[in-house]
């Protein structure tokens, strides 16, 4: 018996040590050695959304993701999700991520079967038509629709290389995939079928979706002393890719190989392809570049008439536009010298422009292409092109371009108006590096022209109006209102609803953005009459808040960043007291708001001048001006009959205006002074810190200049600085116009457009053209673009 009994001692002990070994592991040691490929989900609202709406990872990814899609929609985490795949053709996976008991709750879900199996510590629940089998191992939660992969799950069978390469992955990109090489869906996004020949390789991509587009760069590995197939370029040096400056701008298809050694290249490819002699004289030694286009196989020379000299093979033909076109006499020169990358088999004819030496197998294809050269109407002035390239790499070792059309026939799939494609493999010291951008492109309309993008319904009417907060992912922007109901909506740059929160009332004033993990993530900050609110990037709340408050909240939360460091202060303010907190929701001991009696006008502004902050605002007939520890920095003897509008900062001085009418300016010194602007009770004032804009009745005047608007009720003029330039906004709501004017009084063409409520601008995806945010009725946002 005490032998048994030491054996059931020992059993629980390594039971224990089993539990705690799992504990101390990441999720994705736990993915099966034979996986084939692996999705690293960073922001899983973004990603299923993308998923969704970019046409791309659609495409490529549909497939793959239709049977776990809408269980990934269940879920509701901040951590990575890894989703695993043996096989890219079959739609068998296998979810993993750190668990916690919010993760996948689902018990309020309709038509949900879930059980837990015999003998087993396994889930099985079925939504809908979905089945997944669940369980925790540590603190990992593992799902799949097969349930042999998940209970042969075992850490100990980690794949280490594939472990080391989800450690290099960018953790700020929506997502990354790692997979093998062969693996045929997703080795499309690379544009080469070369890939799928480095069987035990892997290839990592990080993917940011933007509007209407894709961009993913990476790493293409090898395995111990395997190569792949960009190790024909070792020993050379990437070079500027200079094709596009000859192809025409109807180019479908384009490949670039670069070097600055031919004879290096050659050696590469022949002791891994063909039974060349790398040491045989060729003309190609006097080049750094070669292409493929539809039509032309082109070199580039930096200096093209020793290379034309070098072709023995050749004779006139005949001049055309002062340009010598040449026979050439081994027309199946480039037949297999260039495999695996390029093959050519009519070089017949070729010409000399400029640095490029084009060969072709008609001379009317030949001519075309100079026609376009010389009227440099070719793919590198193409507007798609451009603002393609300036997302890329000016050097790479492999190049490869695709309008719409070739890009519909590569991926198998309707793709009209996607013509700014490129994949650049950047090979150095046995590694190549991955940049891809696939790219729906419009052509811009008429100068000055405005275009309405999109319109997003909302549930219930608003009761906030649009406005726009910075996505930390894509580095652009969406929209953010709330409804009648009081539901908090975010909306993509396309229009696309991300998400919805149901809040304890009405948002006071601006919804405010804070990193207050330091990070880089935002998160949105704001004050209902009695919580303070910060959500994360999901919508999800952020720990320790909402604060709720038993008195209520009566303006807009102020946050301050006193040295830009990211050390936040909200400001609550409650009628004649100030409570301010730290960006972990603590009290701050060292603020002590000495009251007057009197409740705040207007929201507390902190402004810095020189070395020192300044807190101000209205309270009662007192104007504020305090520093960081709430006490007053300076003290004013006289008081004020304030206006409707904020404290703002105008010619470094605190300004605002007064019931008479007049411009009230105080300084630092505490000296007043009062300007005549003749305006009416109902005026409207804003500032930068140089311009000065007041609307009274249907009179704008921005900085001396006054426009007379028709007669209307009128929404205050919102000022925007945005590529370098100062906007002017306001609207009709009487006529339903919104305006727009520059700094200097001057109306934007095209405007007034139509719209019913106050207008905010912005640049909201990654072009230069500015969108315009407001409302076409009291339930709808509208965007419209400016060219």
């Amino acid at each position: 018996m005490k032998r048994l009994g030491f054996l059931s001692i020992l059993l629980l002990f390594m039971i224990s040590c089993q539990k705690d070994y799992n504990k101390t592991k990441h999720s994705y040691q736990f993915i099966p050695p034979n996986a084939e490929a692996v999705i690293q989900i960073n922001e899983l609202n973004d990603f299923l959304n993308s998923i969704t709406n970019n046409t791309i990872l659609e495409t490529v990814y549909s497939d793959n993701l239709k049977a776990v899609s809408p269980i990934l929609k269940q879920f509701s985490t901040t951590a990575p999700v890894y989703l695993t795949y043996k096989d890219s053709t079959v739609t068998d996976y296998l979810i993993l991520t750190k668990h916690d008991t919010t993760l996948f709750v689902i018990d309020s879900l309709p038509n949900l079967i879930s059980e837990t199996l015999a003998n087993s510590k396994i889930t099985k629940t079925q939504i809908d038509e979905s089945v997944i089998y669940h369980t925790v191992i540590g603190n990992t939660f593992a799902g799949s629709n097969d349930l042999n992969l998940l209970k042969n799950l075992n850490a100990e069978n980690e794949n280490t290389a594939l472990s080391q390469l989800i450690e290099t992955t960018d953790t700020k990109a929506v997502a990354s995939i790692v997979f093998k090489s062969a693996a045929v869906n997703y080795s499309e996004l690379l544009f080469t079928p070369l890939i799928e020949e480095d069987h035990s390789n892997y290839t990592v991509l990080d993917f940011t979706p933007h509007n209407k587009s894709l961009s993913y760069h990476g790493i293409l590995t090898a395995k111990d002393s395997i190569t792949n197939f960009m190790d024909r370029f070792n020993f050379t040096i990437p070079q500027k890719i200079n094709t596009p400056q000859i192809a025409p701008k109807s180019t479908k298809s384009l490949l670039s190989i670069t070097y600055d050694d031919f004879s290096v290249f050659l050696k590469n490819n022949s002791s891994t392809e063909l039974n060349l002699n790398p040491e045989t004289p060729t003309f190609l030694n006097f080049t750094n570049e070669i292409s493929r286009t539809d039509e032309a196989l082109i070199l580039h020379s930096l200096d093209p008439k020793l290379l034309v000299e070098a072709i023995e093979e050749k004779s006139h033909f005949e001049t055309f536009r002062d340009l010598d076109i040449f026979n050439f006499e081994n027309p199946d020169f480039f037949k297999t010298i260039l495999n695996p990358f390029i093959t050519f088999e009519e070089a017949k004819y070729f010409a000399v422009f400029e640095n490029f030496v084009i060969f072709t197998a008609e001379p009317e294809a030949l001519k075309s292409i100079l026609v376009n050269a010389l009227n440099r109407q070719t793919l590198s002035n193409s507007e798609a092109f451009i603002n393609m390239q300036a997302q890329l790499s000016d050097e790479a070792s492999l190049f490869i371009y695709k309008d719409s059309d070739a890009l519909s026939s590569y991926l198998d799939a309707s793709l009209k108006g996607y013509d700014a494609n490129a994949v650049q493999f950047i090979h150095e010291d046995h590694y190549t590096h991955v940049h891809g951008i696939i790219q729906k492109f419009k052509k811009r309309s008429a100068t000055n022209s405005v275009n309405e993008a999109f319109t997003t319904t909302l549930e219930h009417p608003l009761i906030l109006a649009p406005q726009v907060v910075k996505n930390h992912i894509t580095k652009t922007y969406d929209i953010v209102a709330q409804d009648a109901n009081n539901i908090l909506y975010l909306i993509s740059n396309t229009g696309n609803i991300l998400w919805k929160k149901q809040l304890q009332g009405q948002i006071l004033g601006a919804i405010e953005q804070i990193d207050m993990y330091k990070n880089g993530r935002l998160q949105l900050a704001f004050t209902t009459p009695k919580r303070l609110y910060v959500l994360d990037r999901n919508g999800n709340d952020v720990s320790p808040f909402p604060l709720k408050f038993n008195d209520p909240i009566t303006q807009p939360l102020s946050v301050f960043d006193y040295n830009k460091r990211k050390d936040y202060r909200l400001l609550v303010t409650q009628g004649k007291h100030l409570l301010m907190y730290n960006a972990k929701g603590q009290p701050i001991k060292g603020f002590k708001y000495k009251n007057n009696g009197a409740a705040l006008k207007t929201q507390p502004q902190h402004y810095r001048i020189g070395t020192k902050d300044y807190i101000v605002f209205a309270a009662g007939k007192d104007l504020k001006i305090l520093n960081r520890q709430g006490q007053n920095r300076i003290n004013l003897k006289e008081g004020f009959q304030f206006s409707d509008n904020s404290i703002y900062l105008y010619q470094n001085k605190f300004t605002t205006t007064n019931t008479l009418g007049q411009l009230v300016q105080v300084n630092t010194r505490g000296t007043i002074t009062r300007e005549n602007l003749n305006l009416t009770d109902n005026h409207n004032l804003n500032t930068t810190s140089k311009t000065m804009v007041t609307l009274n009745e249907n009179k704008l005047t921005i900085k001396s200049r006054t426009i007379d608007l028709d007669y209307g009720d009128y929404t205050a003029p919102r000022i925007f600085y945005l590529n370098d330039k100062i906007y002017i906004t306001t609207t009709d709501k009487q006529a339903k116009k919104v305006y727009l004017f520059d700094s200097q009084g001057k109306p934007i063409p095209n405007f007034p457009v139509f719209g019913v409520g106050a207008a905010t601008l912005e640049k909201l995806d990654d072009e230069r053209d500015l969108e315009l945010i407001s409302q076409s009725d009291d339930q709808t946002i509208v965007v419209y673009k400016i060219n």
